[in-house]
Formats: C-alpha cells, structure tokens, sequence
C-alpha cells in the first residue's frame, strides 16, 4: 500500500473510537473497543512493519539527537510511523480522560471539548481535562481509583 494511503487509513482507522467516546462513552462497545486492545492490534503492526520492516533507517539517524531525530523524519515511512505513534498514544490518552471522568462523576460535556482537543493536539487536550478535573473534582493527582 503506498505510504499516503497508508497514512489516510491510519488517520480514517482511529475516527470511529474517538466518535464513540465523544457520543456513546459509557455504551458497552465503546467499552470494548475504544477501552480495549483494538486500536493497539490494529495499527501496532504497521507502525513496527515501517520502523523496522519497510527499509532501512536513513543513515545518521539517531534518538539521542535533535539531528538523528530530524534525518529520521526525513523519510516518509518513519514520518508514517510517526503519525501512527501520534494516533495510539492520542487515542490512549482520550480513553483514559472518558474513564477518568466517568469514575469521577465529571460531566460528559465537559470532557468533550478536552476529548477534541486532545485528539488534534494530544497534549494540550489532557492539559485541558487535568485543568477541568481540577475544577470539577480538585483533584491533581492520576490515581486511578477516583472518588469512590
């Protein structure tokens, strides 16, 4: 599959869990599916098959420098995993913040917002809900038994 269609499946792939954490977050295949390991065994694959599979890293590049890093997204199939990477750790995030709230009892509209957010810009949207969470409950801290 050439890499620009690759890269729109990637992107298109992903969609339908964000839209069901956004409209159907306590619905049990949201559950299932966003919650659950579909997106990992889904795009997981392919982005291991373009870091290690698809060819050869450029020469020069490197994770321990700014230069090793920019020579690797010279190439458009790391660039590629790149993006897949983004849309994982992306989605993993957005599902842990529709947990987080529902245990917590935070409105699903004010997790929306935070939801969209993270899905364009990943880290400014948890930002966002670590902010609304606040708010809403006091809490700082990432424990995972909320208030119960």
């Amino acid at each position: 599959m050439p890499l620009e269609s690759l890269f729109k499946a990637a992107n298109y792939a992903v969609i339908p869990f964000w839209l069901l954490l956004m409209v159907a977050p306590r619905w049990s295949w949201t559950q299932r599916l966003v919650h659950g390991p579909v997106v990992v065994l889904l795009l997981t694959p392919i982005y291991a098959y373009l870091l290690f599979g698809y060819a050869p890293p450029p020469e020069g590049m490197a994770f321990s420098s700014l230069y090793g890093v920019m020579v690797g997204f010279s190439t458009p199939h790391i660039v590629v995993a790149g993006w897949i990477h983004y849309l994982i750790f992306d989605l993993f995030v957005g599902a842990w913040e529709a947990r987080d709230a529902q245990r917590r009892g935070i409105p699903h509209l004010m997790v929306v917002p935070c939801l969209i957010v993270t899905l364009m810009v990943g880290p400014v949207g948890l930002l966002l809900y670590v902010l609304v969470r606040f708010f809403a409950k006091r809490v700082l801290e990432y424990d995972e038994a909320g208030d119960q």
